[in-house]
């Protein structure tokens, strides 16, 4: 049996690097949207071609075997991280998408709410009885019983009938034109062919 080269070894851990990342982007590829799934099964094709390597060229160039199968890795390695980091991003950009939309549609909802109560309770407004204006009370108006005002008219003629009977004692002494001034000044009619007795007798 040939001893196995240390290049020969470098290029055998290649194959088996380049394999390893083979099987990952297959599996990754799985959960992956179609082009993006499709780029990274051409580059694991590649890659395991790098790893399945004859006995024959391992021995002769093992040099260039192991570069080929650690270009093909690397390349793979690289391309599934990309892969997995956008659609990781797209996964996040469309639940916050959801969620935006989610939140417009509460924000949407509770408005619409609102915008019915609102025209529930103006309609409920207008339904509504009027209530009557109450009545201001008339400036000056009597209360209740209409006497009071009449109290001064009252008092005024128990007056002018008492200054009657106390001026009468006094008509005596006035003369014919006194009288019948009086009696003018008293709203008296058919006073003026009046001996002066009749005068004091009608202003009396």
């Amino acid at each position: 049996m040939a001893k196995t080269t240390k290049a020969q070894r470098q290029a055998l851990d290649a194959m088996d690097d380049a394999a390893a990342a083979a099987k990952q982007a297959k599996k990754a590829a799985k959960a992956l949207p179609g082009k993006s799934a499709k780029k990274l099964r051409q580059l694991s094709e590649d890659a395991r071609d790098a790893a399945d390597v004859s006995k024959k060229a391992l021995r002769k160039k093992p040099a260039k075997v192991a570069e080929r199968a650690t270009r093909a890795a690397d390349k793979l390695v690289k391309a599934t991280a990309q892969a997995v980091a956008k659609a990781e991003k797209k996964a996040r950009l469309r639940a916050e998408a959801e969620r935006t939309t989610a939140e417009a549609a509460r924000v949407n909802a509770e408005a619409d709410q609102l915008a019915q109560l609102s025209q529930a309770a103006k309609a409920s407004a207008r339904k509504a009885p009027a209530r009557p204006a109450s009545r201001a009370k008339a400036p000056n108006s009597p209360a209740i019983g209409e006497d009071a005002p009449a109290a001064p008219r009252a008092r005024s003629s128990r007056a002018a009938s008492a200054t009657g009977r106390h001026s009468a004692s006094d008509l005596s002494s006035l003369t014919v034109a006194a009288l019948r001034d009086r009696a003018r000044a008293a709203g008296k009619t058919g006073y003026s062919r009046l001996s002066k007795a009749q005068l004091v007798a009608l202003l009396s």
